[in-house]
């Protein structure tokens, strides 16, 4: 009787052990590990469906840029030709800003960055030479096939900026002077070479060579990159570096104390009064390029930053808008520019934001910064 009553004893306890271990079990097998984030995904994406389509629109409003340098340097001009001029430079660069702020890939190469607009300009080099060049003309620097062998500083929107529009922000292009055959054949062979630049940079994304081929195809005999979570890192950092840029090369120095005409004279496209507009593009530009690329999706616990980045970024476009186009009427009124200084502490915090939380969650800390040594 009792090794009836023992069996059973220690038969229930093994049906136990079976029915407690039992679920454990299936619950182990029913909650795998998270797989890992797939980076192979994000510069394909930020190539193909970024950089292309944005260099792209900056070659198509560059082509309609010469067109409206030549209607301005007509014999008879339009009465509006002045206007349509503003707009389309306006429109050139805003396009500018969205691209120039990826630093990466095709548009690193070859001067590309320089060559489209030598920006930021804190010593005043495009002032100087093109100044240097009104004054005693060179032919040469009127043909687009020798124009590019010319300083960068010379060839892209900036030097156009500063021949096209006078010290009050006024287009004086057209205007009819000794200089004016001379400049207006400048403008237009400037506006003619940074189109053929633009379309070249579309050509070297959509048919990837040096760098852009190396982030693309990443592996163990890659100088640049062994895997694709180290491309996808470089061309992270490269963005953060733009934001980085205009945080501390471009805003910051209009900030400083001095006289308001002075300070704004330090920033991209001030003397044309578009220096806000290429400012918000160039924010706009930033936060679409990493939530096109995917960056903030890579980590769920990342999430939250896609949406802060967006949120941010659009509270920083508003209070850009809400300022008037010249740069030194808003650093002259301490209201407006309060809202300056609004929009660098937006910068600042995304700066830590993007590039600290961001980058801890996806591993990339300790990446190179461009301007180090700037």
């Amino acid at each position: 009787m009792r090794s009836v009553t023992t069996t059973r004893f220690v038969a229930f306890f093994v049906w136990l052990a079976i029915g407690v271990a039992g679920p454990v079990a299936a619950a182990d097998k029913a909650s795998p590990e998270p797989a890992k984030p797939d980076f192979s995904t994000l510069v394909p994406r930020l190539v193909s469906d970024h950089a292309v389509p944005v260099a792209r629109d900056l070659a198509a409003r560059l082509v309609v840029l010469r067109e409206r340098i030549d209607a301005l340097c007509a014999e008879t001009p339009a009465n509006d030709a002045a206007r349509a001029f503003d707009a389309a430079f306006g429109e050139a660069v805003a396009a500018h800003g969205r691209l120039f702020v990826l630093r990466f890939g095709a548009l690193a190469e070859e001067t590309r960055l320089e060559r489209l607009a030598f920006v930021p300009d804190r010593r005043g080099v495009v002032r100087r030479q093109v100044t240097r060049l009104l004054a005693d003309p060179d032919p040469s620097a009127t043909d687009v096939a020798t124009l590019r062998d010319k300083s960068v500083a010379l060839q892209g929107l900036s030097g156009l900026e500063w021949i096209a529009y006078a010290a009050d922000g006024s287009v004086g292009l057209g205007d009819r002077d000794a200089g004016r055959a001379f400049r207006c054949a400048y403008a237009g062979a400037i506006a003619e070479r940074t189109a053929r630049l633009a379309g070249e940079i579309v050509e070297a994304y959509r048919a990837p060579s040096g760098q852009t081929a190396l982030l693309l195809a990443p592996g163990p005999d890659n100088a640049l990159a062994q895997d694709a979570h180290a491309a996808a890192g470089f061309a992270f950092h490269q963005i953060v570096t733009s934001l980085t840029l205009v945080s501390d090369q471009v805003l910051a120095p209009v900030l400083e104390e001095g006289p308001p005409a002075a300070r704004a004279a330090r920033a991209p496209f001030a003397r044309s009064h578009h220096a806000l507009l290429h400012l918000r593009a160039a924010l706009g530009g930033i936060e679409t390029a990493l939530r096109t690329a995917g960056f903030a999706t890579m980590d769920a616990d990342a999430a939250w930053i896609g949406d802060t980045m967006a949120f941010e970024t659009k509270n920083a476009v508003a209070a850009l808008e809400a300022l008037p186009s010249g740069l030194a009427a808003a650093l002259a009124d301490p209201e407006q520019r309060a809202k300056l200084a609004y929009v660098a502490l937006i910068l600042d915090g995304l700066e830590r934001t993007v590039g600290g939380e961001l980058a801890g969650h996806l591993g990339f800390q300790g990446g190179f910064n461009a301007l180090d040594g700037d």
